[in-house]
């Protein structure tokens, strides 16, 4: 015979956890839970954003007077840029005016000088005033006939073309108590472009 044991598991009647009813009120109260939250953030959400649209009509109040600053100070930079123009202007002028004399030294001078060799006349002295505008030499002489032919010869070279030897003083021999002739040449100062 055979015994059969009733209280095993496998025989005892399957009870359910939850009963359908109260499965029913707790996905009831889980949707009412997820309803009132969603309306929460849905208010909170349209505070946050009436208070954001709040600050940012602030902020354009409070960039008003920001825009009127950066105003002034353009205002204040632009005036400042017009003096500088003015400054840089008025320099521009002066330059473009001013004549700076003799920009490229004075070799070609004193070659010209050394090349203007007549026998028995040279010179003691010379000045370059100006930057080359005006010209003063101061030589000697044997003879007073070769005084002129010097020159001539100076006037015709190259950086001395266009210059007037306008102011000339001579002493004779007599007077200096020698044998030599002594000469001063000038040019003219005012047709130098140079009034002093």
């Amino acid at each position: 015979m055979q015994q059969v044991n009733l209280y095993q598991d496998q025989f005892k009647p399957k009870q359910i956890i939850l009963p359908a009813r109260q499965l029913f009120l707790l996905s009831l109260l889980a949707v009412i839970i997820f309803t009132l939250l969603s309306v929460y953030s849905a208010k909170r959400n349209s505070t946050l954003e009436a208070h954001i649209s709040s600050q940012q009509q602030l902020g354009l109040v409070e960039q008003q007077p920001a825009v009127v600053d950066n105003q002034a100070l353009l205002k204040a930079n632009l005036l400042q840029l017009q003096q500088q123009q003015h400054q840089q202007q008025r320099l521009l002028d002066y330059l473009t005016h001013q004549s700076f004399g003799n920009q490229y030294g004075f070799a070609d001078n004193l070659v010209h000088l050394s090349k203007k060799k007549i026998d028995g006349v040279w010179l003691t002295n010379f000045s370059f005033i100006n930057g080359g505008q005006h010209i003063s030499l101061h030589g000697s002489a044997l003879q007073s006939s070769q005084i002129p032919l010097y020159i001539d010869g100076l006037a015709e070279s190259g950086p001395f073309q266009g210059k007037h030897f306008s102011v000339f003083s001579l002493k004779s021999p007599e007077e200096a108590d020698s044998d030599i002739y002594t000469f001063k040449l000038r040019t003219d100062q005012n047709s130098a472009g140079q009034i002093q």
